[in-house]
């Protein structure tokens, strides 16, 4: 088996994590899924496709935006890989009380605030804001430049639209998709779509 670590997608998403992880000079190798991409290059590093479960480095990152390929893929991986690595651009800001899981991507200009918690494979992307005592779960996608105030929840796999605002001490079930720019005055349930200012639920 191999040991250095592995990033698994080289789309336009991947493209970003490998921006921000090849800054630190590690060792890795890099996956992706389709044949097609097999032996081309992205950011000068040759694209492998996917080997087989047993043939996977110990330590990977799922660099995939799509939240549910990403559950899927952690289902799948758990018992072929040892753990996730999670990747942090060096310009973006996590305050010392916040707490990160693994295999989470924090982009550049990202903020996580005081006493927030991020869940397992969570991207939290440029310039999103993750304000004070926030709590967001697992395989979730914050947008760029979406604001979550202080106290808000997202249960896991739930996305948040580029530009939305969730006002302070919200809570989003599971699985719910806020449109770009919308407004949350309201909590929100599970698998639902919201999109306007202020947010409604689309049907």
């Amino acid at each position: 088996m191999f040991t250095e670590h592995f990033i698994l997608g080289a789309g336009g998403h991947g493209k970003v994590i490998l921006d921000a992880y090849i800054r630190d000079g590690r060792s890795f190798r890099l996956f992706d899924g389709d044949p097609s991409r097999a032996g081309k290059h992205l950011l000068g590093h040759e694209i492998e496709f996917q080997p087989a479960l047993t043939e996977l480095p110990s330590y990977g990152h799922l660099a995939i935006g799509e939240n549910a390929v990403r559950r899927q893929l952690l289902t799948l991986l758990q018992s072929h890989v040892l753990g996730w690595f999670t990747v942090v651009h060096p310009h973006s800001s996590i305050a010392t009380s916040a707490k990160v899981a693994e295999g989470c991507f924090i982009a550049a200009r990202a903020v996580i605030g005081p006493d927030s918690i991020i869940g397992r494979s969570t991207i939290v992307n440029h310039g999103a804001v993750v304000d004070h005592d926030c709590q967001v779960g697992e395989c979730c996608h914050v947008a760029p430049n979406a604001t979550l105030g202080g106290g808000v929840r997202l249960d896991d796999e739930v996305l948040v639209g580029s530009g939305a605002v969730i006002l302070p001490g919200i809570r989003i079930g599971k699985g719910a998709r806020i449109g770009a720019g919308a407004v949350v005055t309201r909590d929100a349930p599970a698998g639902a779509t919201l999109i306007g200012v202020p947010a409604k639920v689309s049907l």
